[in-house]
This record gives structure tokens, C-alpha cells and sequence, in this order.
């Protein structure tokens, strides 16, 4: 597990991120089921900091525990960490400029890429059933289409999914 978040760490490109690791931990190795993937990708969109850092201590820890967790975070941030560092060194002498405007505008369409294919790829299992695809649809209006911000949205949004998925009386656990 260390290794392949290693990499993600030197490979990935910012925002997609998510896909390097559903690619890693569900495509190719099948550590986890989609579903699980989607549980831990939400909870790491959710909490405060950086979203990679988050969805990797919680893929780390349901993978091999607290020490999973610690270590897929030193895993993933370190070698971004130091090849930061260096770029700023470089940049610091004035040997990055201008010039790289257009190469890291590609880089960015490639990202979007990579966010569209693993969007599409999780879609199938996240978007179960109408109260899914309901609390999709508020978010999307909301944030997207109306401009409102985000946590507010996102707060009320998943305040009503607990509240739709609250227990009836007679249902088990309630």
C-alpha cells in the first residue's frame, strides 16, 4: 500500500488525484468495491484540509489500519512535498517563468479529464436510487447552477439526506 501511494504521491496531478487512487485501489488491485471507495471519498470531500490527504488516510486506515493511515499520508506528501520544494528552489533563481503558461494549461485539461472518467466511473454506484440522485441534483442546482457557495449547500444538502434515511418507527434500529 505504501509503495502505490508513493506514487500516486510522484505521479498524480492536483485535482485528479481521486482518480489515481480509485484507479490504484479499486480498477487494477480491487482493495475495495466502488461503494467503499465512494463512502471514504465523501468523507474526505467533507473534512477540513486537502482533499488527497484526507481520502488517503481514509483509504490508508480502511485498508491496514492506524498505521495504514500514517503512513499513506507520508506516502502521498512527501514526494510532492520535495519535488515542491524543488520546483520553488528553481523558481527562486528565476530558471521557471512565463513560459510554462501553456504547458501547465494542458496539464489541467488532463486533469479534467481524468476527474470526467472517474466521475463516470463512480456515477453507476453513487446515484442509487432517487434520494441519490435527488441530493445530486440540489447540489448541482445549487452549487453550480445558482452559484451559491458550497458548504452551506453541501451542509443542508446532506442534513436533508439524514433526514430522508432517518429510521421510521417500527424499522429495525429505531
Amino acid at each position: 500500500m505504501t509503495l502505490v501511494f508513493t506514487w500516486i504521491g510522484l505521479s498524480s496531478l492536483g485535482g485528479g488525484r481521486s482518480a489515481y487512487f480509485y484507479d490504484e485501489v479499486v480498477a487494477r488491485r480491487g482493495w475495495l468495491r466502488t461503494d467503499e471507495f465512494l463512502q471514504d471519498f465523501a468523507l474526505s470531500q467533507m473534512l477540513p484540509g486537502p482533499n488527497f490527504s484526507n481520502l488517503a488516510v481514509a483509504l490508508g486506515y480502511r485498508l491496514c489500519g492506524l498505521p495504514g493511515a500514517a503512513w499513506a499520508l507520508v506516502a502521498l506528501v512527501g514526494p510532492g512535498a520535495v519535488v515542491m520544494l524543488g520546483l520553488a528552489v528553481l523558481y527562486g533563481h528565476g530558471w521557471l517563468g512565463p513560459g510554462l503558461e501553456t504547458p501547465l494549461r494542458w496539464m489541467s485539461a488532463a486533469v479534467v479529464g481524468l476527474v470526467a472518467i472517474t466521475a463516470g466511473r463512480m456515477i453507476q454506484t453513487a446515484l442509487r436510487g432517487g434520494t441519490a440522485v435527488l441530493l445530486a441534483g440540489l447540489v448541482f442546482v445549487g452549487v453550480g447552477l445558482l452559484r451559491l457557495p458550497a458548504v452551506p449547500v453541501i451542509a443542508g444538502v446532506a442534513g436533508l439526506g439524514l433526514w430522508l434515511n432517518r429510521p421510521r418507527p417500527g424499522e429495525a434500529g429505531a
